[in-house]
């Protein structure tokens, strides 16, 4: 478990970032320390793991530790969704679709718990309950949303079907042609809710920014190896989600993603007149490679409508560019009449994937645990994972906790640069399926 010369992959043009609270301000780690646990990663799931050793262990010490700026990692880059239930997992056969029911519960319980601390803390990272509608704007993929749909009825899960002269007035553009819609996902500022997080984690939580760990020696006490320094921990876990194989783990079980989006100026009174006065509102693609667009409280328009397989993760300036382009030709397509609306940020982000779309979630050795790989759903379901992993490494029990041990771990991968011609391969051709929904 080694990374040696860590390299900062993330920009600093991440529209949610600029958009909402400050995040909070973490010295880097310059010299060693011992603590009770020690977490890696402050994302969803690090933070929601420093939440619960607190509630279960007040009196503990926590160090938590992050490669670059707290807050500003993928889980303040994603699109915002809090999903409930997904689109695109099982739903062929009655196992399939008891797997994705008890997948939407734990999804719940993710959703309640951050909703629990968005109320109890007062965050405010523009949270609306108006839930996601599922879109499809090429015919060939309405047979998927009402397959979607029968599942849902089956299934007892409220839903609500949209036509496509209902859906243009909803939506204030008429690219989409069906829509299947949610009521209980949540849409928010993802950056807001992890600086919120931050600014409230209890006072047993020690946070260093900008310290990568460069090795993890474990034994009878854990010792994190940093540039300025060593932190000894009686327990730690791992939470760094698509970072995981470049600190030596799960590299044959899991792989990272590379995803671009923008984010528009606001909509002047105009321009929001122009296309209906439509309240926010989030689109999902009935197509894996289809955009994900939002309209968001603020009357920006966000698109996303790259997925790529960048092995370095770090995005240079001029290949945001060349996304932001993509992404501004999505913008057109959905709202032809808003011309001179241009945009404000690019960003890349991050998500971690395994070939079967199973997360991890283990102990590698003595009091060394590790969770992640939410195969692009990682909001709801990374803060329930870092809740249950420390509950795991507490001795608790629970029927969560159990479900999550039980089911199918990652399968395996091959090395590069086999990996490097199957995944180019394999997102060319859904790239080309999905043409007409990006």
């Amino acid at each position: 478990m080694k990374n040696k010369s860590y390299q900062a992959i993330n920009d600093s043009t991440c529209g949610w970032s600029h958009t909402t609270t400050e995040a909070p301000s973490y010295p880097r780690l310059e010299e060693n320390k011992q603590a009770d646990w020690v977490i890696v990663g402050a994302g969803f799931t690090g933070l929601a793991a420093a939440f619960r050793v607190a509630e279960l262990n007040p009196d503990d010490s926590i160090i938590l530790l992050d490669a670059e700026k707290a807050g500003n990692g993928a889980s303040a880059r994603n699109s915002g969704y809090i999903v409930d239930i997904t689109l695109n997992d099982g739903g062929s056969s009655l196992a399939d679709e008891q797997t994705q029911l008890a997948k939407s519960r734990l999804n719940m319980a993710g959703l309640e718990l951050l909703r629990q601390q968005v109320n109890q803390y007062e965050i405010d990272c523009d949270w609306d309950e108006s839930g996601k509608l599922h879109c499809a704007a090429d015919a060939r993929n309405i047979p998927k949303l009402k397959n979607f749909e029968n599942f849902l009825g089956r299934a007892e899960v409220p839903y609500k079907i949209w036509q496509k002269k209902a859906l243009s007035h909803r939506l204030g553009t008429d690219y989409y042609q069906y829509a299947v819609q949610t009521h209980k996902g949540v849409l928010v500022n993802p950056a807001g809710l992890v600086n919120g997080l931050l600014e409230n984690l209890p006072a047993s939580v020690s946070v260093y920014e900008h310290t990568p760990v460069s090795d993890v020696q474990s034994g009878d006490s854990i010792r994190m190896i940093t540039p300025g320094g060593t932190v000894t921990a009686g327990r730690a876990i791992i939470a760094v989600n698509a970072l995981m194989p470049k600190l030596g783990l799960k590299s044959d079980r899991v792989f990272p993603l590379t995803l671009t989006a923008s984010l528009t100026r606001p909509l002047n009174e105009q321009e929001y007149q122009s296309i209906g006065k439509p309240e926010p509102w989030g689109v999902l693609s009935a197509s894996s490679m289809g955009a994900t667009v939002r309209l968001t409280n603020d009357r920006r328009i966000l698109v996303r409508n790259t997925v790529e397989w960048w092995p370095s993760l770090k995005m240079d300036e001029t290949s945001l560019a060349q996304r932001r382009q993509k992404n501004q030709m999505g913008l057109r397509k959905r709202f032809p009449g808003l011309t001179g609306l241009g945009i404000d940020y690019t960003w890349s982000g991050h998500v971690c994937i395994s070939r079967n779309s199973k997360p991890v979630f283990e102990k590698i050795e003595n009091n060394l645990y590790l969770a992640g790989c939410y195969n692009a759903g990682g909001v709801a379901m990374g803060s329930l994972f870092g809740k249950l992993i420390v509950d795991y490494a507490s001795g608790l029990e629970s029927e969560q906790l159990s479900y999550v041990l039980e089911q199918e771990k990652p399968v395996f991968i091959p090395p590069r640069p086999l990996l490097d011609v199957g995944l180019k391969t394999r997102l060319a051709w859904q790239r080309y399926q999905g043409r007409n929904e990006a």
